[in-house]
């Protein structure tokens, strides 16, 4: 009897098992009890899908989290590199605009030094360069910029220079017209604008608004030809021997990063 209980359902199991790979019959009834049981799978699985979908939910806030730490150290990087690539560019303008000045310089040998510091007040207006008596720098040197003048070394370290700019009240710079050869003495005046005065102009001088002055080698303090500044300013003072002539500097100090050190002949 237990024999027949056991077989008999083994036997109805072959049985629909052939009857439904051979026919179709049972198709209908498969979907029906498919469709009846698949709440039971469902409520199975449902832990386990949950666990999945806390998991997945865990990792993707960390991927993201990551992801966008990352992201935002890329940018940063980027930001920077732009900043330099942007500044090197600014840089190698800067420095052709004052190679390209070089042509005046003709046979000159000079070298080339990067401003460190600015000092501009009424009374001491000074450049710091980052070149020194170690760069076989010397007190005397002429230093120029891209437009023209911009003073003399004063000072020296064995790494750094100063430079005493032509608007300073106690330089004093040879000079003459470009358009007649008038020839003149400049000096820095003690203020804040940077201008600077031509002394011994005598009232027959002609001179004009707008005239380019440039360096004398009277004295051999300084080269020959250089452009120290332009007259902004013509009058005649009563009960003055001389013309009341003022320049602005050709060469401005406020975006000067290099400057040309000649090397004395």
């Amino acid at each position: 009897m237990n024999f027949l209980k056991t077989f008999i359902p083994v036997i109805i199991a072959i049985f629909l098992i052939l009857f439904d790979y051979k026919f179709s019959y049972l198709n209908n009834l498969k979907q029906g009890v498919a469709t009846l049981i698949s709440p039971v799978y469902m409520l199975v699985s449902l832990p386990e899908k949950l666990y999945t979908w806390i998991n997945e939910q865990g990792t993707g806030k960390d991927q993201l989290l990551s992801d966008n730490h990352n992201l935002n150290a890329q940018l940063l990087k980027l930001k920077v590199q732009l900043q330099q690539s942007e500044q090197l560019a600014l840089e190698n303008t800067k420095l052709k605009s004052l190679l390209n000045s070089s042509h005046t310089l003709q046979q000159a040998k000079f070298s080339l030094a990067r401003v460190e510091h600015v000092k501009r007040s009424r009374l001491k207006k000074q450049l710091i360069i980052d070149k020194g008596s170690d760069d076989q720098l010397h007190i005397g040197q002429v230093a120029l910029g891209a437009q023209g003048v911009v003073g003399q070394i004063t000072e020296l370290t064995p790494t750094s220079a100063s430079i005493l700019m032509a608007s300073d009240p106690t330089q004093y710079i040879p000079v003459k017209s470009a358009r007649n050869g008038v020839q003149a003495i400049s000096q820095g005046l003690a203020e804040n604008k940077h201008h600077l005065r031509l002394n011994f102009v005598e009232p027959e001088f002609d001179i004009k608004m707008n005239d380019l002055f440039l360096t004398s080698s009277l004295g051999g303090k300084f080269p020959d030809g250089y452009p120290v500044g332009r007259v902004i300013h013509v009058e005649q003072h009563k009960d003055e021997s001389f013309l009341h002539v003022i320049l602005a500097p050709i060469q401005q100090t406020s975006d000067l990063e290099f400057v040309i050190i000649l090397e004395k002949s």
